[in-house]
């Protein structure tokens, strides 16, 4: 199916914009030629709750839109997006660590080349926010919510809510799983908290449920033309297959993490 059609919307997936060539990371170049490919296939990138409630009011997704969505809230967001955003008037949804605004993205080890990153300041939030940004909860802390007590996933989900509308004076409509893990506990929470959530599956979107949105990682879109091919329903082949590889190492990952955590649980 051509995605931007009226049964179907891609949702991108960015973190830093940054020339470190890491697995989260997009060049400011290759973000900038991006979005000027978006405006030249005649796309516009949008807010995931402007899709949302179009969806609401029609039954169907906006019709050659593409959602464009950032995790985490790199600084490097406020320095190289908006100003491109502003030029060729896009939108986005940046969904937010809470607890690390103002701070570092120090809530893990970083991915290999990343290293210690800046991140946005609450002042730099309520500005984006003024200006159109979405602005989206992520949790707190960034934990792997799986096989967490519901009592702290409850915690990281509506807390990081909270704590983004005492900031902006908004409501939140949007939620980002970390790492794309849902459990039962969390998407329970988020059915009664949010309107929509991402996780990182790597397809478009479809007929999914508004609490389990696909996404696809801007890592695999390193040129204009694997865009092209996206957006023209030209790229499913080669998603299948990373969604496949990706499926193959988190189940290796939950595998030797499982004894792990039983021994732990002894001591």
């Amino acid at each position: 199916m051509l995605v931007g059609s009226a049964g179907s919307i891609a949702i991108l997936t960015y973190h830093s914009l940054d020339a470190s060539e890491s697995v989260i990371s997009v060049a400011p170049r290759t973000f900038e030629d991006h979005m000027r490919c978006l405006e030249e296939l005649g796309f516009r990138g949008i807010a995931l709750r402007e899709a949302v409630a179009h969806l609401a009011a029609t039954g169907s997704w906006p019709a050659n839109r593409v959602i464009l969505t950032f995790d985490d809230g790199y600084a490097n967001f406020f320095e190289i997006a908006r100003p491109i955003f502003s030029r060729y008037g896009f939108t986005a949804t940046l969904f937010l660590v809470t607890q690390h605004v103002e701070g570092l993205n120090d809530w893990a080890p970083a991915p290999k080349g990343l290293g210690t990153q800046r991140m946005l300041s609450w002042q730099q939030v309520v500005e984006l926010s003024a200006g159109g940004i979405e602005i989206g909860a992520h949790t707190r802390t960034h934990p792997n919510l799986c096989g967490l007590p519901a009592e702290t996933v409850a915690k990281e989900i509506v807390a990081s809510r909270e704590d983004i509308e005492s900031r902006i004076r908004q409501s939140v409509q949007s939620f980002a799983y970390p790492f794309g893990r849902i459990s039962a506990a969390s998407e329970d929470v988020v059915r009664r908290e949010f309107r929509a959530a991402c996780t990182t599956e790597l397809r478009p979107v479809n007929r999914e449920s508004l609490t389990r949105l696909p996404r696809i990682d801007a890592y695999y879109l390193r040129s204009q033309n694997s865009l092209r091919r996206l957006l023209e329903g030209r790229l499913d082949h080669y998603l299948t297959l990373r969604r496949l590889a990706r499926s193959v190492r988190e189940y290796l990952t939950d595998a030797t993490e499982a004894p792990r955590n039983q021994l732990n649980d002894r001591r």
